[in-house]
Parts: C-alpha cells; structure tokens; sequence
C-alpha cells in the first residue's frame, strides 16, 4: 500500500468525520453516519460498519448533532422569494428524513410544510401541522409566525374577546418574528376597531408604524388605522393629519381612498 493511497484514504476519513451526522444515545454511546428515520419510525443512522436504528427514548436528541442538509441554501432562498413549489418539495424530503425528531431540520420542514399548506388553502392540514410543531417545538424560531398564522385559521372557532386576549398575551411575551408581531398588532388593532376599542386599536396602528415602518404594505394599512382610529374619535385634526401623510407620502391601494377621507372630513370641519 503506498503513501499517496495512505494520504488519500486519511483525506476522506478526515472528511467523513467532518460532514458526517453524530447519533448520541442515552447511555452515551455514539455514532456517525447519516441520520434518518427508518420505514419502522425508528431512527436510524448509516455508518460505515453498517445501519444502526433505535426508539426514539434511546435517543438524546439533544446531544445529537445534525448536519446541514445539502439543498439548505436553496430552502432559506425559496422562502425569501416564497417559491412554493420548491419549499413543498425540500420541505416534504426534510419531514420524511426527521419525522417526529426534536430537531432543527424537522422544525423548519414543518414550518415549510404549514406555509404551503396555508397558501394552497388547506386549512385543515394547515392546522394539523401547527399542532405538530407546537408539540415539538413550544418555544421555537417560527413560533410567533406560526401563532399568527393558526390564529388566523382558527378564529372563526373563538369569539372575538377571545382573540384579543389571543393576541394580547402573545404579543406580551415578544417571541415573534418583526413580520409576525406587525400583524398581530395589525390583527388585534382591527378587532378592537369592531369592539369600538378606539384607543387601543389606536395603540396597535402606532406601534406598527413606529416599530415596523420598514414593512411597507403593514405601515400603509397601519397608517390607514390610525386616520380611522381618530376619526371614530371624533379627532378630526388628528385623522387628517394620517391620511395626508398616505397621500403626500405613500403609494397604493390607500392613496384614493385616504384622499376622498380628506375632502369628507374637511366637508365636515367645515359644517
């Protein structure tokens, strides 16, 4: 055996060791291959002596180490750009590898698996989904986002006092996303408008332009609210001051509807 062939046989041991998944059980004994979960729903790991496969209860998942899967960048790409069909496809191969695993990869797959099932309107799924990764995943990275979204689905099942406290409480903790924590204070400002909670929908419109102004369509519907907050306040001064700035500032679907506001609400200072 020469020493190039020595060299190269260390170079992919080297390499291997480097890129290969590392199963660690409760008893502390460890493994590296590649993890996944095998047609039985145990998981298992493919090393170079062999498959292995266990319960889940011999299994530290938290001392287990998962590594990145190869298509990651295409999925972090595909929910910026919200390329559905792709995140279904990755999202789909991911929750089959991790199924029921209290891992990161599993937690984004059903992240991915929820959005398309929202988008495509199964509402039903939709849930199933969510409920899964609240299980999993009860403080998670998607857990604000995921909370708007199964809000949404269910709010035809809660009366609307329900859901403000829903919304109230959730935004208390501050565990969303930026994006999620706008359109919950959007959700709730809007519920309190029906409510005639003025003042409060009022709180919730302002917070989302001061807090997220760089979310442009939310700031546009938040500035729209807080025209109509004052407005139903009979703070008329306040309420143009809101819309002039969607005429002066913005473009949009609000543009011509803030400006005919301006010409009744100037009708009426008038009178």
């Amino acid at each position: 055996m020469n020493k190039i062939y020595l060299v190269a046989m260390l170079i992919l041991a080297v390499s291997f060791a480097a890129t290969a998944d590392e199963l660690v059980l409760a008893n502390g004994t460890r493994y590296k291959g590649t993890i996944s979960r095998n047609a039985k729903g145990q998981v298992e790991i493919s090393t170079s002596k062999g498959s292995f496969a266990f319960d889940d209860e011999k299994v530290s998942f938290k001392q287990t180490k998962i590594n990145e899967p190869g298509d990651f960048t295409d999925y972090q790409t595909a929910l910026k750009k919200k390329d559905f069909a792709k995140i279904k496809t990755i999202s789909a191969a991911w929750g089959k590898r991790f199924q029921g695993m209290p891992v990161r990869w599993n937690e984004m797959a059903l992240y991915g698996k929820g959005l398309v099932a929202v988008n495509e309107k199964k509402d039903d799924e939709a849930k199933k989904i969510f409920d899964e990764y609240a299980k999993l995943f009860p403080k998670g990275a998607y857990k604000g986002e995921i909370d708007v979204m199964n809000l949404d689905l269910r709010s035809d099942e809660m009366s609307k006092e329900e859901l403000i406290k829903t919304y109230s409480e959730i935004l208390a903790t501050g565990s969303g996303s930026e994006a999620a924590n706008a359109r919950m204070h959007l959700a709730l400002a809007k519920l309190q408008m029906e409510a005639k909670e003025y003042r409060g929908a009022l709180e919730n419109f302002a917070s989302v332009v001061v807090l997220y102004g760089d979310i442009p369509d939310l700031e546009l519907e938040a500035l729209w609210g807080c025209g109509e907050a004052y407005e139903a306040m009979g703070e008329t001064k306040n309420a143009l001051f809101y819309f002039q700035q969607i005429v002066e500032d913005k473009e949009g679907p609000y543009k011509k509807e803030a400006q005919k506001k301006i010409e009744e609400l100037k009708k009426k200072e008038i009178k």
